[in-house]
């Protein structure tokens, strides 16, 4: 039996959680059944084996590799903090795996919901960049328009860090076959980014069963609750990731996650410059030579539904924040009793 790696990289906010966590809720059971190995008992695993990479360890990647070397078979790693790496990182992830077949893959969303969602990842992950910032930053730094004369602003260079898919697919091009995965445009069925997965992955999408989703996003009162959170805990020095269980995994990802439905999402209409970003894009990946598992079209920008965050009432900031307290302080209650 050939051995083959399906490494996932990202990119960040394209059905990145959703296919890990389908992948580790089927790993002991369908699976496993049809030789697929997903090393590492949970998602975590998977981050300190990259975390190593990324960095000076080697005990958690070397674990990791130990586990897909070992395997007569495809296994498969989904991590997007690897889609950025430079590329004397992506030959050490690569190399990793000398008698494998490795196959790249990227999931790419289109930019103008990618921006959307990065924004409240970016505060969820202790950020302080209002949203006007945030947009200003990302069309200054955007690639291909950028003054060398100029400093550039953290929020455009943190974002296009994440975002960059041609320079992603270009490091990895360099090394394996990379396949480009799209992300469906709103209202295609849920399961059609799983089984254009499945398709690089080979292996037939029915059968899987459901997986619980731990990447919540929250709306946009929420978001600005946890934004100004950050800045008063920043005053009190203690920046992120100080409290991360608390601040994200309780605050963020539960108790204001609950109550999306109640709040207006965030909003954000096709600016000029992000559809001509699109056209560039999809020019810069072809180029690159991916193999595409989807359609172009998908990469068009389309207007994301919502408020801009700046036009949400004081009221309603009052009430996530209420909310927010009630529910970590319940939580802890509980915990205590």
């Amino acid at each position: 039996m050939s051995r083959r790696l399906v490494l996932h990289v990202g990119a960040m906010k394209s059905g990145t959680s959703f296919i890990q966590s389908r992948l580790f809720a089927n790993k002991p059971m369908l699976l496993e059944e049809r030789g697929i190995l997903v090393p590492g008992m949970n998602w975590l695993s998977q981050v300190m084996a990259a975390r190593d990479v990324l960095g000076s360890g080697e005990e958690q990647w070397a674990k990791m590799a130990g586990k897909v070397n070992a395997h007569e078979g495809t296994s498969v790693i989904s991590m997007e903090y690897l889609g950025p790496v430079r590329a004397v990182v992506a030959e050490r992830v690569v190399s990793s795996f000398p008698s494998h077949s490795v196959d790249v893959v990227i999931t790419a969303r289109d930019l103008n919901r990618s921006i959307a969602a990065m924004w409240q990842e970016t505060v969820q992950n202790g950020r302080t960049w209002t949203f006007a910032d945030y947009l200003s930053g990302i069309e200054t730094w955007r690639p291909g328009h950028r003054d060398s004369s100029l400093s550039a602003p953290e929020s455009g260079r943190t974002f296009w860090r994440q975002q960059n898919l041609a320079r992603m697919a270009r490091t990895w091009g360099a090394l394996a076959p990379v396949s480009l995965v799209t992300v469906p445009p709103p209202g295609a069925p849920r399961e059609l980014l799983w089984e254009r997965f499945c398709s690089v992955l080979g292996t037939p999408p029915a059968g899987f069963a459901p997986a619980r989703m731990d990447n919540e996003s929250v709306g946009a009162a929420s978001t600005l609750v946890i934004r100004r959170l950050n800045e008063i805990l920043n005053d009190l020095d203690l920046p992120f990731p100080a409290g991360t269980d608390l601040r994200k995994g309780l605050l963020a990802k539960q108790v204001l996650a609950a109550r999306k439905s109640t709040e207006p999402a965030i909003g954000l209409p096709v600016a000029p410059w992000v559809a001509d970003h699109a056209v560039q894009l999809i020019e810069g990946l072809a180029e690159a030579g991916v193999s595409l598992v989807g359609s172009w079209d998908d990469l068009t920008p389309v207007d994301v539904p919502g408020v801009d965050p700046a036009s949400v009432s004081s009221e309603l900031v009052l009430d996530a924040a209420l909310a927010g307290l009630a529910g970590v302080l319940a939580s802890q209650i509980r915990e205590s009793s």
